[in-house]
């Protein structure tokens, strides 16, 4: 996996999972997360852990847009509700 080919899939999906990227890049999980891993070492990329699921991501609007878009807000504790309808 190649920084341009990772900044692709972060244009494209907003925020994605080394999951995603294995499938989309035909290549082993193991090989896309440890580079996804080196790319966030060296600041090229941005992640963030979300119920144990990590998103990649270069825009933390979009990466925000895209984790917000898949969670169920009915089923979220009031607490909860109410910050995220302060974003």
């Amino acid at each position: 996996m190649h920084i341009r080919e990772a900044l692709r899939l972060a244009r494209e999906f907003g925020a994605f999972t080394a999951a995603q990227a294995a499938y989309v890049l035909g290549r082993p999980v193991a090989e896309v997360r440890e580079r996804l891993e080196r790319f966030v070492y060296n600041g090229l990329l941005k992640a963030v852990d979300v119920a144990g699921v990590r998103f990649y991501y270069r825009d933390p609007v979009e990466a925000a847009e895209v984790i917000l878009s898949s969670v169920d807000i009915a089923a979220l504790p009031r607490e909860e509700r109410r910050r995220l309808a302060n974003l």
